[in-house]
């Protein structure tokens, strides 16, 4: 007798651990009324401070054009008048629109008027960008290709039309990755921001723009560091419109008019600094700043959203340094918490980090952070009560790599992401659980536990040191190499370090991507009274007979995987084969998923694959490529896998951490 299609895939989800097409990924909920957290939406927020529901206060309006967040979301503010408090606390965000990138609020007559490229939203109030009207001029009004590409409407000259102003990121001599001397210098050129206006020679009822132009800082283009996100208003109260601009990475360029309101003249760029005068900054970088007297006092503060989905208030002082506006250290809004999040990219592992026998969180992201977020449930609660994260510190100081001008592959436009990653494991065997971490540098670091089971205190991070045969292989692109005595793990970017006993001889192993991309076993040894890591081997392997295609992934040849699995049977397992920006990035979980007593694999991709071990000979293990675990796609870039067991009734269940920093729960099939 025949077995149907869809019997296949029932039993398919039954014995081997994969779920159903109905099967969702549902976000994981603070449950903690009361709690605020930093409000926040996915990847990329692009603030628009408005009066949105027209109580005659100023709410937060915020676009988010990320996956799987991607929407417009209104955080209402309930306080009140913002003069009264400056930092209220708004509800959790209501989704109205679909979201897009480049999609940014002019102020016309003291009403929001929002543009997206070549367009008008004017039923944006009822209908958000699902509705638009062209302008007339081309989408994109620069030369060559842009990324950066922000509309804003805004009286240029003072003849009582509107104007339009254009901020464009142009990356063409930037080029994308791998451009550095061995020395690591970067040999391309940088990213670049212009600010064009196009004239109204028209009427504001009939609007006919003219030619772009760049608008001229003396006798050369307003340039900024792509990303420039322009905003004219009157700083310094001399009644002409001056230019502050933000940049791809973190700072803020002032442009003095030191012309008049009919003829604008801008003098050379001048960073901005905060009271402390430091340079003003944002935490992390890609910012978007939109300028707005939000506190009522006269003059223009910055709203202003960061790459993680954060927005912060940067308020105006009133005060002039160096003919420049001086503004407050940014001061990230909070909302009453709803959805679980850390950051962007979020990097999920399930352990009981404070001994109390629930099993916790500690996440890493794009900034390079690491985060504990506590369990104040206890265990068997499959819908816990979290506490709001709490950065992770080692020898006192805030754990965070970033890349810094040349740390990344990809370029010095990523010198503040960290793109953290990690185990959580007891490393030395002194009965703690210490933290291996690996982030955009490759660079594997031990962070030892010297505090107790309960209260754990990290030291300073370490390499994690392998004894190898030889030289220390290398990557084959980029500038690093490995330093010191060569010892000190140096591999690819962005992709988990995996501590786990693999062979169960009592020794902490590690499990993790080598520097061409495959699956490798670092085996730890006991010499004398040392622990050692072995130089890695190729032990993990595809299944000999090849396997029919997943059965969820004929059933869903629709989703686009950024990652898909390829499998070569009885070869090594090669989990990504690409070079300097394409390499890495694979996140990896390691646990029994099915119970059969043999550890699995959960791999990256529009949720996770799930590798089943299939059985093993001659020291190698082999796996199957059972499929995506769920039809539902949270893929951006890679989902992070981990397992937990909330409920405490010892099956493993799934927690995916996505691009937009939330976490995603499915409830593992052999439960039901």
């Amino acid at each position: 007798m025949k077995t149907s299609p869809r019997c296949l895939l029932a039993l398919t989800a039954l014995f081997c651990g994969v779920a159903s097409a109905s099967d969702t990924l549902t976000p994981l909920k603070y449950n903690n009324p009361g709690l605020t957290v930093d409000l926040g939406v996915g990847l990329w927020a692009w603030p628009m401070p408005m009066d949105f529901d027209g109580d005659g206060d100023l709410d937060l309006v915020v676009n988010c054009p990320d996956k799987p967040y991607n929407g417009i979301y209104f955080f209402e503010n309930a306080t009140g008048d913002t003069a009264k408090n400056k930092m209220p606390v708004f509800k959790p965000g209501v989704r109205f629109s679909k979201g897009a990138q480049n999609v940014q609020v002019s102020y016309v007559d003291g009403k929001p008027v929002v543009m997206s490229p070549g367009n008008v939203h004017p039923d944006f109030l009822k209908t958000g960008i699902e509705k638009g009207e062209k302008l007339g001029p081309p989408v994109n009004v620069h030369m060559n290709k842009v990324r950066a590409n922000m509309w804003r409407s805004v009286d240029y000259d003072g003849d009582g039309q509107q104007d339009l102003i254009v901020g464009v990121g142009d990356w063409t001599e930037y080029g994308w990755d791998n451009a550095y001397d061995e020395n690591g210098r970067w040999m391309n050129g940088p990213l670049r921001g212009y600010v064009y206006v196009l004239r109204n020679k028209g009427t504001n009822e009939k609007p006919n723009y003219d030619k772009p132009q760049k608008v001229m800082a003396t006798d050369r283009p307003v340039e900024t560091f792509g990303w420039p996100s322009p905003n004219f208003a009157d700083y310094d109260g001399d009644g002409d419109l001056d230019l502050l601009c933000g940049e791809f990475l973190d700072g803020f360029t002032y442009f003095e008019n030191t012309g008049t309101r009919t003829k604008p003249k801008y003098a050379l760029g001048r960073r901005l600094k905060a009271e402390s005068g430091k340079y003003l900054t944002m935490d992390l970088e890609m910012i978007t700043p939109t300028v707005i007297d939000w506190d009522k006092d006269g003059d223009f503060d910055i709203i202003c959203g960061d790459e993680d989905g954060r927005v912060a208030f940067i308020e105006n002082t009133g005060a002039f340094a160096e003919k420049a506006p001086v503004f407050k250290e940014p001061v990230y809004f909070q909302q009453e918490a709803d959805n679980v999040k850390f950051g962007a990219l979020v990097t999920p592992v399930g352990f009981d980090w404070d001994g109390d026998g629930d099993m916790d969180l500690i996440c890493g992201n794009t900034a390079g952070y690491v985060a504990f977020i506590e369990n104040l449930s206890g265990k068997g609660v499959e819908k816990p009560k979290w506490a709001a994260p709490v950065r992770l510190e080692a020898e006192g100081k805030v754990i965070r790599p970033m890349a810094g001008p040349n740390g990344s592959i990809q370029g010095p436009c990523e010198a503040k992401w960290g793109y953290t990653t990690q185990t959580v494991a007891d490393w030395d065997g002194d009965g703690l659980p210490d933290l291996i971490l690996n982030s955009i540098l490759g660079k594997v670091l031990w962070y030892k536990n010297v505090g107790t089971r309960a209260k754990p205190k990290l030291a300073a991070g370490q390499p994690v040191v392998v004894e190898w045969e030889g030289s220390q292989p290398h990557l084959a692109y980029g500038w690093l190499r490995p330093e010191g005595d060569h010892k000190g793990l140096l591999t690819q970017w962005r992709t988990t370090p995996v501590a786990v006993d693999w062979n169960k001889d009592g020794l902490m192993d590690l499990v993790m991507l080598d520097q061409e991309g495959y699956l490798a076993f670092f085996e730890r040894a006991k010499v004398g009274d040392q622990l050692v890591l072995k130089h890695p081997k190729r032990i993990f392997c595809a299944d000999q007979k090849a396997p029919e295609p997943g059965l969820l992934d004929k059933a869903m040849e629709h989703l686009k995987v950024r990652n898909p699995v390829a499998m070569t049977p009885g070869e090594p397992l090669r989990l990504n084969a690409g070079i300097a920006g394409k390499s890495g990035r694979r996140k990896i979980c390691i646990m029994d998923w099915d119970g059969d007593g043999q550890l699995d694999i959960l791999l990256n991709s529009a949720n996770a694959n799930f590798l089943r071990q299939s059985s093993n000979a001659d020291g190698k293990w082999f796996f199957t490529d059972m499929g995506l675990l769920s039809d539902a796609n949270i893929e951006g870039h890679d989902v992070s896998p981990t397992t937990v067991d909330f409920n405490d009734d010892g099956i493993p269940d799934f927690v995916g951490g996505a691009e937009d920093g939330h976490l995603y729960y499915l409830r593992n099939p052999k439960a039901k």
